[in-house]
């Protein structure tokens, strides 16, 4: 699946600006995160060199969880693993989205 298909279908976007990330309680900056209901995400990060990717790869599935800089847990992604890698952005996949936890 695309890149421009997955962002059309979008239904929740996070802006970096008021969230941040949250896997294995390391937290990671990001310019956006757009997730759509059929298990897929485009997270758009900062640089490509992130350090998120040593710990969010495509085989081991981890828990994402995006929380507002205000300190609201606003969303929870279960199962997520890398698809695809393209410049500064990446495809996830999930097998559990669970919003306002």
């Amino acid at each position: 699946m695309s890149q421009q298909s997955l962002d059309k279908k979008s239904i929740h976007t996070f802006n970096g600006q008021t969230h941040r990330l949250f896997i294995e309680g390391r937290g990671f900056d990001f310019l956006k995160l757009k997730v759509n209901k059929r298990g897929f995400a485009i997270l758009s990060l900062e640089k490509s060199d992130n350090k998120l990717y040593s710990l969010l790869d495509f085989e081991e599935p981890r828990f994402i969880y995006v929380v507002s800089k205000s300190g609201n847990n606003d969303l929870i992604l279960q199962g997520s693993r890398i698809e695809e890698i393209v410049g500064d952005s990446c495809v996830l996949s999930y097998s559990k989205l669970q919003l306002d936890a």
